[in-house]
């Protein structure tokens, strides 16, 4: 009985430990597949015209009613942090300007050893930071 319950325990402390792996493995092939989608000329780096394309693509995306601007209708709820930050005259709307300058803001965060292009080890490091908000 005690061998039993000795191996139930032991599985019940394992187990978490697998699911944490497999949700990390997951969050790290995403990110992965990000930066495939971002480096569009397959350099394996993202330079700074591809971060603006995949952030041109981003607002436009975002801006539902094509007018140029975001409102808070237009996000998620669950991106008043992004909305926030890119706000910078806190006028409640994100302009172009301020798309654009935000992610100029992440690729220089992420461009570590500030060479002017990202690698994919800079990117996986700091990319699910960003993707939190």
């Amino acid at each position: 009985m005690n061998k039993i319950l000795m191996i139930i325990c032991s599985i019940m402390l394992i187990t978490p430990g697998y699911v944490f792996a497999a949700i990390v493995d997951t969050q790290m092939q995403q990110v992965k597949s990000d930066f495939k989608q971002i480096d569009t000329d397959k350099s394996g780096f993202i330079a700074p015209a591809e971060i603006q394309t995949y952030q041109e693509k981003n607002f436009n995306e975002a801006d539902k009613d094509k007018n140029g601007i975001i409102d808070k209708n237009e996000l998620n709820a669950d991106k008043s942090k992004v909305f926030s930050k890119a706000d910078r005259n806190k006028d409640q709307k994100i302009t172009k300007p301020e798309s654009a300058s935000q992610f100029k803001q992440y690729f220089d965060q992420m461009d570590a050893n500030k060479d002017g292009k990202v690698s994919e080890e800079e990117f996986t490091q700091y990319w699910p930071i960003i993707k939190k908000f």
